[in-house]
């Protein structure tokens, strides 16, 4: 399979690469990136040195599958047309997880490129939706906070095994806040500390009320907070719901 990556030179294209380069039936041929195109990728990032390609402005050659790794609304704008050429798509940001365009705008702050594209969207959490992502062109890649919430709530909301007043408590690692500069993520601001962030509310939480809803049998009440504390990577999510029959 020919695989191209939109946005190799971000965390999370970079990490894709990697990945994909150890995968046997996958084939990288075509990476683009906004600010180094023209360069070889194994000197953007050396660990990926055994990967033989020149970053280029615009994604070139016959490919099977497409990751975009775009940030939100850029990646629905670069995604659609490869869709429009047949070729199936799977989108890191987080364009195509809210099937409501009006609550895509109320969190993300922009209006959705082409809302037509939400209910064609797959959520690409498999543990949920598994034979769909199989058969899916358009694949929206889960966001960090909300895979380890669903998949530490989803089987005690599907049991009812828990009442639906649930509080999440999350804690993100720097790199989850992407490569370019900020000052919430430089070391003296991160280093033996910890604060929390978002406190008017995460754009992650109607993603994860989205996909436990349909679990639940009565409606959520969800509580989500997030914190930044001083490593690389990794998320710690701690779930926390009474019981629905404690004895």
């Amino acid at each position: 399979m020919k695989v191209g990556i939109i946005n190799i030179t971000g965390y999370a294209g970079s990490e894709l690469a990697r990945i994909l380069y150890r995968h046997p039936d996958v084939e990288v041929t075509s990476v683009t990136g906004r600010s180094a195109a023209g360069q070889q990728l194994n000197e953007v990032f050396p660990h990926l040195t055994a990967m033989d390609l020149t970053i280029e402005p615009e994604l070139s050659g016959s490919l099977d599958l497409v990751f975009s790794a775009l940030p939100h609304k850029a990646s629905a704008e670069a995604c659609i047309p490869v869709l429009d050429q047949g070729v199936k798509v799977v989108d890191i940001s987080a364009d195509f997880r809210l099937k409501q365009a009006d609550e895509y705008q109320e969190w993300y702050g922009v209006d959705h490129p082409d809302p037509t594209y939400l209910e064609e969207a797959v959520y690409g959490l498999t543990e949920l939706h598994r034979d769909d992502v199989r058969t899916s062109r358009l694949v929206a890649n889960p966001g960090c906070y909300p895979t380890s919430a669903i998949l530490g709530l989803a089987p005690a909301v599907a049991e009812g095994i828990i009442t639906q007043d649930i509080i999440v408590d999350s804690k993100s690692g720097v790199s989850g806040g992407g490569r370019s500069l900020n000052l919430t993520n430089h070391f003296s601001e991160v280093n033996e500390n910890v604060f929390a962030y978002a406190l008017n509310g995460h754009r992650h939480l109607p993603e994860i009320t989205q996909e436990l809803a349909p679990l639940s049998s009565k409606p959520l009440n969800l509580t989500f907070l997030t914190h930044l504390i001083p490593m690389t990577r990794g998320i710690l999510s701690s779930c926390y719901a009474t019981l629905a029959n404690p004895g």
